[in-house]
């Protein structure tokens, strides 16, 4: 059976999420001013761009299969390609979002909105979304029921994975999992910066950038999901730390880029 610690860990993940998230929105709020517009037009880009063109890709890439099939095969190109669709996607995204749809909220505080919607928006829809459905399967699990709900929709070997990680899961795989939004949020709103930068300089070069670092971060925790049990959660997880501190000393240091007192055309 699936441990009452267990339980606990993965109901607290999803409420540590969102709280943090809500938390975080309200004392930025307070301090920056921001419209509220730039915060769902942050959600509402990252969910198409992310969630369902990303998505048709992978369909179309992948051929409909679930999983790696071809080039794709070899875990490092995987995860060279992973990490890649991301980066454009997102960054693209944001670059949409701020041309066409915040043409009169380019300001700092407007790019940090930006990026509390689309990196608030995605921790709780992954963390919150993630913690419902495990808790779901775990409780499957409690009842032996998982087999029964889920036999015609997964093969053996997947209901087989969702058994051994759950009953051999300890409180701080979870721990990690919700800890791991901080730093994830500052990067998105770090990187919602610097392509509002490539907006208001029209230096379309910046995008690039922006789509290369985006890739670059995600290019490890793509790995550790390529290569299962080869790379260390740890190091990954301290990896993604430094890269979030790395980010809020960006966002801090934003507030001296001359772009912001420039007027726009």
């Amino acid at each position: 059976m699936v441990s009452n610690v267990t339980m606990i860990s993965i109901v607290f993940q999803g409420c540590f999420v969102i709280s943090f998230v809500v938390a975080l929105f309200f004392i930025m709020r307070k301090r920056e001013r921001f419209s509220i517009r730039a915060v769902w037009v942050g959600a509402l880009v990252f969910f198409v761009f992310s969630q369902v063109l990303e998505k048709i890709l992978h369909i179309i890439v992948l051929q409909g299969k679930t999983e790696p099939h071809g080039l794709l095969a070899n875990p490092l190109l995987f995860a060279v390609y992973g990490a890649l669709a991301a980066g454009i996607f997102e960054e693209a995204g944001r670059y949409f979002g701020f041309r066409l749809l915040l043409k009169h909220n380019r300001k700092r505080r407007d790019g940090i909105a930006y990026g509390l919607g689309h990196g608030g928006f995605e921790a709780i829809f992954i963390a919150g979304m993630s913690s419902i459905q495990t808790l779901v399967y775990a409780v499957m699990i409690n009842t032996d029921k998982l087999e029964r709900s889920l036999g015609g929709k997964a093969s053996p070997g997947v209901l087989a994975d969702i058994k051994s990680k759950l009953l051999n899961a300890s409180f701080y795989d979870f721990l990690l999992g919700g800890l791991e939004r901080i730093p994830a949020l500052f990067i998105q709103i770090a990187l919602s910066l610097i392509v509002l930068y490539a907006v208001r300089a029209k230096r379309k070069i910046v995008l690039v950038y922006a789509i290369l670092l985006h890739a670059l971060i995600d290019f490890t925790p793509a790995l550790y999901q390529a290569y299962p049990g080869k790379i260390s959660l740890w190091f990954v997880e301290i990896l993604l730390l430094i890269i979030g501190i790395g980010a809020f000393w960006l966002i801090s240091r934003s507030r001296k880029w001359q772009i912001w007192s420039m007027e726009l055309n």
